[in-house]
């Protein structure tokens, strides 16, 4: 399969015109630009401060060698590159556009499926079960994550909740920071993120942590920010070609998805009657007051 050519070069060239003569600092910054050139850059210039530990002042004097006015002005020449990039980025490479809807949903069928596969093959069961231990005997389960991974993390509460677990799930930065502050030994801190560069999901579960709270995160990247603040690691297959600029990455979702189905099974399981107990309440209650054909 041939690899998509993306159209970056008026991006990068200015960095290696320029790298010569930049400054150590400035050249970190250069070389995490270049390693993540095929990303959206979806991070505010502080979080990029806080993830390669340095200044702003130093990361807003490199826009300016590069000849931008600004970091918002070197964030949209990358954008604006990436979106002239062949394609839609964020479907199953071998997905085409001429393909007719018997084919695309064969192929997706069988790239759902593969990620499935992939992430059970590779998945640590020894972490799996730890963290079903967790999240069993919690008093409280937290979960965090923001754009799509949030829609997980949603799903995740949903059967949780009425799986007996006391839970709940934020999107917002300001109320992740302020719940996880609140947490402590006995509680459990989930954080979502398939690059695992989510700066409000990292700083929740860092101060989740600090608390004493366990901390879990499901994520692609190993090495990632996320993974460095969180006790245990579950992980999704990583991607050679990120670009989150057009949306979520159907392979990545489905398979977080298959991530969380695990912990609630290991759950229900884990508790038994109490959770057996739990199903059966709400879904008297659900049957008794939102039964629309009653």
């Amino acid at each position: 399969m041939e690899e998509i050519s993306y159209k970056t070069d008026r991006f990068l060239d200015r960095i290696q015109k320029s790298y010569s003569s930049l400054r150590r600092s400035e050249k970190k910054i250069a070389d995490y630009l270049q390693k993540n050139c095929l990303q959206r850059l979806d991070v505010s210039i502080t979080e990029l401060a806080q993830l390669l530990e340095l200044s702003e002042a130093t990361i807003s004097r490199f826009c300016r060698t590069l000849g931008y006015r600004g970091f918002q002005d070197l964030k949209l020449s990358l954008a604006t590159d990436l979106s002239m990039a062949e394609g839609f980025q964020n479907i199953p490479v071998d997905i085409l556009e001429t393909d007719l809807p018997a084919v695309v949903g064969k192929k997706l069928s069988d790239t759902l499926s593969n990620a499935i596969v992939e992430t059970q093959r590779n998945l640590d069961m020894d972490s799996v079960d730890i963290a079903v231990e967790e999240i069993a005997k919690a008093k409280r389960v937290e979960l965090y994550g923001v754009g799509g991974a949030y829609a997980v993390a949603s799903e995740a509460n949903h059967l949780f909740l009425k799986a007996g677990i006391n839970c709940v799930s934020y999107r917002d930065g300001y109320m992740q920071t302020a719940t996880a502050s609140m947490l402590g030994e006995g509680c459990v801190a989930i954080g979502v993120s398939h690059t695992g560069l989510s700066m409000d999901v990292v700083n929740a579960l860092k101060i989740a942590s600090e608390n004493g709270a366990v901390t879990i995160c499901i994520t692609s990247n190993l090495e990632s920010p996320v993974a460095k603040v969180s006790k245990i690691c579950l992980c999704t297959p990583p991607r050679n070609r990120d670009i989150p600029l057009y949306g979520d990455f159907m392979e990545a979702r489905v398979s977080q998805l298959y991530i969380i189905d695990l912990l609630y099974l290991g759950v229900i399981f884990k508790l038994g009657e109490i959770s057996k107990a739990s199903l059966k309440k709400s879904t008297t209650a659900l049957e008794t007051y939102y039964n629309p054909l009653k």
